[in-house]
């Protein structure tokens, strides 16, 4: 099967990635480097899987009504699956003990994520439809700048909060808009504009050599982690899941990616899915098995946790991965 293997491959890189966000793993033993590598790295890895959905999902064109419900259909099963899968902790956490709980439960569904790691199912599906709807009607140029003045406006709400809470209009604006979600990186305000992304290198990709993409992502990454120094500096950001030049170096990042051709790892988009899904209860698991055996102060050392984490996360998923597939392990 011909395609993009480095595409295959970063799922992986990618789900790993997401795994140190929650692990931090060098905050102790280097809090610079744990830094870059949580605060800037590791923020490419979702908006890459939203570019990955955009671009395959319009690929042949603008996608049949078939295509869309299959995707979203597909999405929504692993969003219930994971729903059940956490519900045990959920019910743990007193989650249904909230007040105002079916008001909670319909804002977590459609906006947050039922679970706190789950927001990116509601997410890519919220963000699909947007774009599926106005791509019929608009061209890509109109579309790509209304998502972009939605991601404008999400990164006031995320990375760039400290420059606008104190002025009172945004303030007020701000404050009756988090009443309805916890945080504007999600299907409204983050999804559409990596979805774009997708469905614009799917549509035209521009005619840079290797070593100009390679420049152009570099370069693009380094004020990106400029622009992440500047904010944290500064005490700005409610949530850093948005920058402004995060966007473009996604952009450049997939570019370089599609410029191999070969083999495709289709048994990596599952795999990395899997990983996704499963390593906050692994995190969850490990820190209560650690606490059991009295061994606390030994995981408190989280590169030794995000190690055992993505140990047990990865092997977890293979196994699955296996036995879905009727293969022997």
């Amino acid at each position: 099967m011909s395609g993009y293997p480095y595409i295959d491959v970063m799922r992986i890189v990618a789900s790993i990635l997401v795994v140190t966000i929650h692990t931090a793993p060098f905050e102790m033993l280097c809090p610079p480097f744990d830094f870059v590598l949580t605060k800037i790295i590791a923020r490419l890895a979702v908006p890459f899987f939203f570019v990955t959905s955009g671009y395959f999902l319009f690929k042949d064109g603008y996608p049949s009504l078939n295509k869309v419900k299959k995707t979203c259909l597909s999405l929504l099963k692993y969003y219930f699956l994971s729903i059940i899968i956490y519900l045990p902790v959920m019910i743990y956490n007193q989650y249904f003990y909230s007040k105002n709980i079916l008001f909670e439960m319909v804002k977590d569904f459609v906006v947050d994520g039922m679970f706190y790691r789950l927001w990116y199912f509601p997410a890519v599906i919220i963000g699909i439809v947007i774009i599926v709807i106005f791509k019929k009607y608009f061209s890509t140029n109109f579309v790509m700048a209304l998502a972009f003045v939605l991601y404008m406006i999400g990164i006031c709400g995320d990375s760039y909060y400290g420059f606008v809470r104190d002025i009172p209009v945004l303030k007020d604006q701000f404050a009756f808009l988090f009443q309805y979600m916890d945080y504007t990186r999600n299907g409204i305000f983050f999804a559409p504009l990596f979805l774009m992304i997708g469905v614009r290198i799917s549509e035209y990709q521009p005619l840079l050599t290797k070593k100009g993409t390679v420049f152009l992502a570099i370069i693009s990454f380094l004020i990106m982690s400029i622009e992440a120094v500047v904010v944290h500096m500064m005490d700005a950001p409610r949530h850093d899941a948005m920058y402004l030049f995060l966007p473009l170096v996604t952009y450049f990042l997939f570019l370089l990616l599609m410029r191999y051709k070969g083999r495709r790892y289709p048994r990596l988009k599952t795999l990395s899915l899997y990983i996704y899904i499963l390593h906050p209860l692994v995190i969850i698991g490990v820190r209560m098995f650690a606490k059991l055996l009295h061994i606390q102060s030994f995981l408190n050392q989280q590169f030794i946790q995000f190690i055992i984490v993505c140990f047990l996360t990865i092997s977890i998923s293979f196994v699955i991965d296996k036995v879905i597939h009727h293969e022997n392990i």
